[in-house]
C-alpha cells in the first residue's frame, strides 16, 4: 500500500485540494460541542443511577429527569463549545497542518491520541493557571482525576469530528 505522501501527491495531480479551512473550523466549531454533549450524557447517566440507587426515586422523578435532558444537552453543548473550543481548534490546526487523511482503521487511533494529548495538555494548563491560591496544592492524582476523563472525551470528540470533516482516501486511487 502506498504511503500518505504518495497518496496526497497522486490526489493533487488529479485536482484534489486538502480542505484545511473545513477541517480547522469543523473541528473548532463542533469539536467542543460534541465533547460537551458527551459530558452531559455521561453525567446524566451517573445522576439517574445515583438517584435510583441512593434516593430510590420514583418513575415520576425519572420522567422529570428525562424531560430536563434536552435543556441539559443544549446547555452543555454551549459550555463544551466554550471550554473545549480551544483544544478542538488546536486539534484541527494540527491535523490540517499534517494533511491528515483516512486510509485505514488505524488512523482512528492516531486521531484519538492526538485529541487526547492536546486536551490533556490544555487541561493541565487550565489547572495550573487557575490555581491562584498559594496554600492550595494539586497533586498528580488530583490532576489525573480532572484531566483523564476530559482527555478521553477530547479523543472521542476528535474521532467523531475526524469522521465528519477529514478527507478520506480518494476514490480513484
Amino acid at each position: 500500500m502506498a504511503t500518505k505522501k504518495e497518496i496526497l501527491a497522486y490526489a493533487k495531480q488529479h485536482g484534489f485540494i486538502y480542505p484545511k479551512i473545513k477541517v480547522i473550523f469543523g473541528f473548532g466549531l463542533l469539536g467542543g460541542m460534541i465533547g460537551g454533549i458527551m459530558f452531559c450524557c455521561i453525567g446524566f447517566m451517573i445522576e439517574t443511577t445515583y438517584e435510583q440507587i441512593i434516593n430510590h426515586i420514583s418513575h415520576k422523578g425519572i420522567i422529570s429527569l428525562f424531560l430536563k435532558l434536552p435543556f441539559y444537552i443544549l446547555g452543555f453543548a454551549f459550555l463544551g463549545a466554550w471550554a473545549g473550543g480551544i483544544p478542538a481548534f488546536l486539534t484541527g490546526i494540527y491535523l490540517s497542518f499534517k494533511n491528515f487523511i483516512f486510509i485505514d482503521k488505524k488512523d482512528y487511533v492516531k486521531i484519538f491520541a492526538i485529541g487526547f494529548l492536546i486536551t490533556s495538555i490544555f487541561a493541565l494548563l487550565m489547572v495550573v493557571f487557575s490555581n491562584q491560591q498559594p496554600n492550595m496544592q494539586i497533586t498528580i492524582w488530583d490532576f489525573f482525576l480532572i484531566s483523564f476523563p476530559l482527555a478521553i472525551i477530547g479523543g472521542i470528540s476528535a474521532m467523531i469530528c475526524g469522521k465528519l470533516f477529514l478527507p478520506k482516501l480518494p476514490n480513484n486511487f
